[in-house]
């Protein structure tokens, strides 16, 4: 297409390997759960273990990740990522009780761990210069989109068909896609005989003085303090958004409707993706942090409002969850760039990242626990809504004294630039 740069291309196939890498394995992975619990008889407790296997090999993915990507290119590992979610599902097709199930969790882990958004975050880095947080958003809408397809086709197929049937055809479409996404994706745009999008355009001057007074770099005690509020965000975002379906269904809601509603908040989640890097390219990221950390809230306190058995409650948590969880997927890679300095982009990616796997992982059988002891899925939603606010007060925080970093540093300076 005449005039299209190549980095929105790469941006598209970024999407597509969130689709895989996370909305398949774990948002799209949340409507079998129910099916799996029901037909293989396996105990709440058990069911939740799944998401934690996959969460705890995720972990360990992202620790290891620099050295996996500094002996592959990241066009190759994003490539290997997408072909470990295809197998997966292949394997949880040949299971026939829970030790089978653990180890395609495992595999989908290291799908999610090699595959989402620290490899995406540092190639969006290479092919664009300007509009970086919205081709942040269009690859992080990649799961939402899963979100909204994937709960209907899966409930109609298992439905219709069989589990068997339904992961073996999950598996192998993602083979497929995993060889699209070889033929796309190139590692930086000098492969293309491009340079990044934006680079030298005319009216850059205003956003480069923009970014001459951002990324001032964390104290040691910011590290601490936004390296505690991602693990919060992923303590409350992966398990989160993977146990609403068993808590809908605890709660009386309908098969159907339980899909629809994760539909919703499949819709939402690209819309508000979307909305998230468009809000955060203009008003920035302590504006946007605020308001979709308000909006997340909301979500979770109307989930706290099911056991009323209100179906309206189901659906407007979910529109805002989908809104709100903007903030966890994407947030931690503008927070980056908006706190640290540019060379040390990489690496504040991949620690928030690491860390919010982290939170995922701590946290990832907690709802099946809880549930357990007490019945009921709420109480893990009353956490996760205390969590939530917690998390947004530490990243405002970080935000002021950054600003008040950047004021000072400004104040004693001559004109020349030469520090006093």
């Amino acid at each position: 297409m005449k005039g299209l740069h190549y980095g929105w291309i790469v941006c598209l196939a970024g999407a597509l390997t969130i689709f895989i890498t996370m909305g398949t394995v774990s948002n799209g992975f949340a409507v079998y759960l129910p099916y799996i619990m029901d037909e293989y008889g396996l105990t709440n407790g058990q069911t939740s273990s799944l998401v934690m296997l996959r969460c705890l090999v995720a972990f360990f993915s992202m620790l290891l990740i620099r050295f996996f990507y500094d002996r592959v290119s990241l066009r190759i590992g994003i490539f290997l990522s997408a072909f470990f979610a295809g197998t997966a599902f292949v394997l949880y097709s040949f299971a026939g009780g829970y030790g089978l199930f653990c180890l395609g969790a495992a595999i989908s882990g290291l799908a999610y761990g090699l595959g989402s958004m620290i490899p995406i975050s540092i190639l969006m880095g290479n092919w664009f210069y300007r509009r970086r947080a919205l081709s942040l958003s269009i690859c992080g809408a990649g799961s939402g989109i899963a979100t909204i397809f994937l709960p209907l086709i899966t409930t109609r197929l298992v439905e219709s068909s069989s589990l068997k049937t339904s992961f073996t055809l999950e598996g192998a479409a993602i083979w497929v896609l995993a060889v699209i996404l070889v033929i796309l994706i190139r590692n930086d745009p000098s492969e293309k005989g491009l340079r990044p999008y934006g680079q030298g355009a005319p009216g850059t001057e205003k956003a480069d003085a923009r970014k001459s007074h951002a990324g001032r770099g964390l104290s040691p005690g910011m590290w601490v303090a936004m390296c505690a509020a991602c693990l919060v965000m992923g303590g409350l975002a992966n398990p989160g958004f993977s146990h609403l379906t068993v808590l809908f269904d605890s709660e009386g809601i309908s098969a159907m409707d339980i899909a629809l509603v994760i539909s919703v908040v499949g819709v939402m989640i690209v819309i508000g993706k979307l909305l998230y890097g468009e809000v955060t390219d203009r008003v920035g990221g302590l504006a946007s942090t605020i308001l979709f950390g308000g909006i997340l809230i909301a979500g979770h306190v109307m989930c706290c409002l099911t056991f009323t058995g209100n179906k309206t409650f189901c659906f407007a948590g979910g529109v805002a969850l989908g809104l709100g969880y903007a903030l966890c997927s994407i947030g931690p890679s503008v927070w980056a760039g908006d706190l640290e300095k540019p060379q040390r982009y990489g690496d504040a990616v991949r620690r928030f990242q690491v860390t919010y796997a982290g939170g995922a992982l701590a946290f990832s059988a907690v709802p099946g626990v809880l549930a357990d002891l007490t019945g009921s899925y709420i109480p893990s939603y009353i956490l996760f809504s205390v969590f939530n606010g917690i998390s947004l007060l530490i990243v405002v925080w970080a935000y002021l004294l950054s600003h008040r970093k950047a004021r000072a540093d400004v104040r004693w300076r001559h004109p020349d630039g030469e520090r006093v």
